[in-house]
C-alpha cells in the first residue's frame, strides 16, 4: 500500500509542476501579446490558447490540492459528530467523490473519442479539440485515484488521531 501511496504523491507533484509550468507560459503569452498590441501586432489566437491553458492549469492542480487537503471545507456541523461518525462520513464522501470524478473522466474520454471522430478544431488556430478532452479525462481519473487513496491514508481529517 505504501508504494501505491508514494506513487500517488509523486504523480500529484508531477501534475502540479506541469500545471505551474503551463501557468507561467500562459502569463508570458499574455504579457507578450499585450506588449505586441502596442505596436499593432497582437498574437493571433491568444484568447484560445489562454482559455485552453486555464483549463489545463486548474485540471492539473486539483489532485495536488486534494492531496494537501487544500480545498475549502465547512466542517461546522462535522465537529459536533463523534470521531467514529466523522470517519464514516469521511469515507463515504471520499468514495462518492471518487465515483463522481471517475464518471466525469469516463465521459471526457468518450467526448475525446467523439471530437476525434468529428475532427473538431478551434475557430482561430484550428487546434484539434480531442487532446484537451483526453488530458482533462486523465486529470479527473487521477483525482478519483487520489480521493480513493485518501480513504486508506492515516490520519483521517477531523478525528482525534489527527
Amino acid at each position: 500500500m505504501k508504494k501505491i501511496l508514494d506513487f500517488g504523491n509523486r504523480l500529484c507533484v508531477w501534475m502540479d509542476n506541469i500545471g505551474g509550468s503551463i501557468l507561467v507560459i500562459m502569463m508570458m503569452l499574455t504579457v507578450v501579446d499585450i506588449a505586441l498590441r502596442i505596436f499593432g501586432r497582437p498574437i493571433t489566437g491568444t484568447y484560445e490558447l489562454v482559455a485552453l491553458a486555464g483549463a489545463m492549469v486548474v485540471s492539473f492542480a486539483v489532485p495536488q490540492t486534494t492531496q494537501e487537503n487544500g480545498h475549502i471545507g465547512v466542517d461546522l456541523l462535522i465537529q459536533v459528530l463523534s470521531p467514529k461518525t466523522r470517519n464514516i462520513l469521511f469515507v463515504i464522501t471520499k468514495i462518492m467523490g471518487a465515483v463522481l470524478c471517475g464518471c466525469v473522466a469516463w465521459y471526457l474520454y468518450r467526448k475525446g473519442n467523439h471530437l476525434l471522430e468529428q475532427g473538431d478544431v478551434s475557430h482561430t488556430l484550428q487546434i484539434p479539440a480531442y487532446p484537451g478532452a483526453y488530458v482533462l479525462a486523465f486529470c479527473f481519473a487521477v483525482e478519483s485515484l487520489v480521493l480513493l487513496l485518501q480513504v486508506f491514508r492515516q490520519p483521517v481529517p477531523g478525528t482525534d488521531n489527527e
